[in-house]
């Protein structure tokens, strides 16, 4: 009997959810289409920045060398005169200023080290891309003299180079794609679960009390468990559906978007198996019964719809500094205390399921006590719900 009701409940919570454009732009649409958009936009926006920073490299110099001529041969460099380089670079009309002392080449000559002076703008990104290039034709042009010196002192480049280091990656090429996504998915992942019940959950109680139609639900001839739990079944669903769908707006970023092209070609999900797809399933349930629970409570609390939303918004900081903190750690340099946090332990597994290799008293400690909080979360939640009941009624 107590299912049917609950069941009952649901269905009308969703059908009200589903009605209102805010849900389902929230929960769709944001994920399906902003978020590839964003990619796409940064992807342009950085390729066009570098392909701009290529074609046409304005440099000023001072003084003179063979090395201005090698530098004067890269694609795009040109050599341009102006009465204020200085006042030029910092306007963005030139990318670095090359000053070269009267003695430069005579101090190679002697066989010494000659010291050049090259002033860029590092908060200009074309600029550093001509700090780049103006390095590697140094380095390239040393390499040439070292080269000279060598022969002539009758030895060979190898008398300088007694080791020479051989890097292997061990990393598959399945373990690169889920390190790539380890970086940002979980983030992704968590704040979705946030957000994507936060409209729900919102209307469903303080929504419902500021309409006027909470009092006539509670006042039914139904427990406030069943309408409490049919309400968290909702915002839960609501959760996972906006996560879902940020899962789903990844796989079109990598496969239609810039970035999924180039290395990220052979780009696939063959990290994720059975056992770590199930312990991904398992923590996205548990995250998002955690924050349905949290942000009920919160959204019983409120008075008014409006104060419901500023009371949301502690939830979206609970979901995004877990996951900032983890980024850029690896699953091996986790600590272990992570795995019983809040929050910590959902993104903690996250990573290693995207790294492809789950530890299984990581996932013990996550999933165990991730239940704990989830208990904790909706028993307060229920508290709170009761009192707002007996309140009505009395």
């Amino acid at each position: 009997m107590g299912w049917q009701i609950i069941w009952t409940v649901l269905k009308k919570e969703l059908l009200d959810l589903f009605r209102d454009r805010k849900a389902w732009i929230g929960t769709f649409l944001v994920p399906l289409v902003i978020i590839p958009f964003v990619f796409f936009l940064l992807g342009n926006s950085y390729s066009n920045v570098e392909k701009e920073a290529r074609e046409y490299v304005p440099l000023a110099i001072h003084g003179s060398s063979p090395l201005i001529d090698m530098l004067a041969k890269n694609p795009g460099v040109r050599l341009i005169e102006s009465a204020d380089p200085e006042q030029a670079l910092q306007a963005g009309q030139l990318r670095a200023i090359i000053t070269i002392p009267e003695r430069f080449d005579e101090e190679i000559k002697a066989g010494n080290t000659a010291k050049l002076l090259v002033a860029f703008d590092s908060t200009n990104t074309k600029s550093v891309y001509a700090r780049d290039l103006i390095k590697q034709t140094v380095e390239a042009y040393s390499k040439e003299i070292v080269a000279k010196r060598l022969q002539q002192a009758g030895m060979s480049e190898a008398a300088i180079q007694p080791i020479a280091a051989d890097f292997q990656n061990v990393a598959t090429e399945e373990r690169k794609s889920g390190g790539m996504l380890a970086g940002f998915i979980p983030l992704m992942l968590v704040v979705s679960l946030a957000s994507g019940g936060i409209a729900a959950a919102n209307d469903l109680v303080a929504g419902e009390k500021e309409r006027g139609t909470m009092e006539s639900l509670l006042t039914a001839p139904i427990a406030a468990n069943h309408i409490l739990t049919a309400k968290l079944v909702a915002v839960m669903m609501m959760s996972m559906l906006s996560a879902i769908a940020s899962l789903i707006s990844v796989s079109l970023v990598f496969s239609m978007g810039p970035l999924g092209g180039g290395d990220n070609a052979a780009f696939s999900f063959a990290f994720l198996s059975p056992a770590t797809l199930l312990v991904l399933i398992v923590v996205i349930l548990l995250m998002a019964a955690t924050f349905a629970g949290l942000e009920l409570m919160l959204s019983t609390i409120a008075k008014s719809f409006k104060e419901g939303q500023t009371y949301m918004s502690a939830v979206i900081f609970l979901a995004m500094v877990p996951s900032y903190m983890l980024m850029p750690q690896s699953p091996v340099d986790i600590a272990e205390h992570y795995y019983v946090l809040p929050v910590f332990n959902g993104v903690a597994l996250c990573k290693e399921v995207f790294y492809g290799k789950v530890d299984p008293m990581h996932a013990l400690l996550g999933i165990g006590s991730s239940l704990v909080y989830v208990a904790i979360t909706i028993a307060f939640a229920s508290r709170l719900f009761r009192r707002e009941g007996a309140g009505l009624k009395n």
